[in-house]
């Protein structure tokens, strides 16, 4: 066996004494006419993981005309949400045999456009958008137009492309009606609207206010960036008003965190002066104090339908690429922030 080169599919065969094409299709996964025994795959499959076997793309791509290589492109890997999705999305990517590569768009539409330049080579078989970037309408129009097949994740129910995203009008309802039921009729809103899905949970904010006749003054809806010291600056505007809010909708749970500090450097307490509720369920929801009541997006369910929609697109990329939507519903996950008045 060579040992000073890159182990091949003729080095397996010899180790695991099959024939080369048996490797190949244990290997690639392919069916035959003949079954292949489970424990002749195992052994295969072991060898390979002995000899440190690593798959050529390039030559893959010669044959298939796939590469097995996916790019990503997130707006921003420090926002926590959008941070978890992507390692889920890699992990259930991995599971179905494609590698992932990532960019990150710095939440700038040229850092953006620079990335997806990148990717559009035909070492990638595919494009995930991850959260929406101001602007980027023209990065979709592109990929539409090659006929690149690409999912556009968590960017909003508007998006005039194959997409999977959370029900943001549900989200809130849930989030607003909890609020509600708890007694609360001065309810506000923090929320960075240059982001898609914050746009509609404010739009169902405002319908919400009107449906249940609650009245609101305009510093009610507090738009702000998407930092944490922002929000708390914004929750320091509301504690100042002559009727500040009893409860507070944050669009999602980074700025309900920062709202927390918020009330905290005023000297008032969460949920007693002010009850809060997020949205996305990130990891330290769970881990603050008081824990952040929020609506949970279920983001193992969405990265599956993520990678089986884009899975589909490739299969068919000969085809024009659709406008498939898949719409996850969200869970109102009840802790400790938000009480009755």
């Amino acid at each position: 066996m060579n040992t000073h080169s890159a182990v091949t599919l003729g080095d397996i065969a010899e180790a695991a004494h099959v024939s080369v094409s048996t490797v190949s299709r244990i290997l690639h996964r392919r069916d035959g006419s003949i079954k292949i025994s489970q424990a002749t795959q195992e052994r295969v499959l072991a060898v390979a993981k002995r000899l440190s076997y690593e798959p050529n793309p390039f030559a893959s791509a010669l044959r298939t005309q796939r590469t097995g290589v996916l790019g990503v492109i997130i707006r921003d890997i420090g926002d926590p949400f959008l941070n978890l999705m992507v390692q889920v999305l890699q992990q259930t990517a991995h599971q179905e045999g494609f590698e992932v590569l990532i960019g990150h768009a710095e939440v700038n539409l040229e850092t953006a456009q620079h990335q997806m330049n990148l990717m559009l080579t035909h070492w990638f078989d595919g494009l995930f958008l991850l959260g929406n970037v101001p602007g980027d309408q023209e990065l979709l129009d592109v990929l539409t137009q090659r006929h690149t097949p690409f999912v556009a994740i968590a960017s909003g129910a508007q998006v005039h492309a194959p997409l999977v995203t959370i029900d943001d009008k549900q989200g809130a309802e849930l989030a607003l009606h909890y609020l509600y039921q708890l007694g609360h009729r001065r309810i506000a809103f923090i929320g960075d609207v240059d982001y898609a899905g914050v746009r509609d949970r404010l739009a169902h904010y405002a319908l919400f206010l009107q449906e249940y006749a609650l009245d609101a003054p305009e510093e009610y809806i507090q738009l702000c960036s998407s930092k944490r010291s922002d929000a708390a600056t914004r929750v320091h505007t509301l504690l100042n008003l002559p009727d500040p809010p009893t409860a507070l909708f944050c669009a999602t749970d980074l700025l309900a965190l920062g709202a927390f500090n918020g009330v905290w450097q005023r000297g008032k307490r969460v949920p007693e002066d002010l009850s809060i509720i997020g949205f996305d369920d990130i990891k330290e929801a769970s881990e603050t104090f008081p824990s952040l009541t929020t609506i949970r997006q279920p983001v193992h369910a969405m990265a599956q339908e993520s990678v089986a929609l884009l899975h589909s697109l490739i299969t068919r990329s000969d085809e024009k690429t659709g406008e498939s939507s898949i719409i996850a519903q969200p869970e109102l996950i009840i802790r400790n922030s938000c009480t009755l008045i």
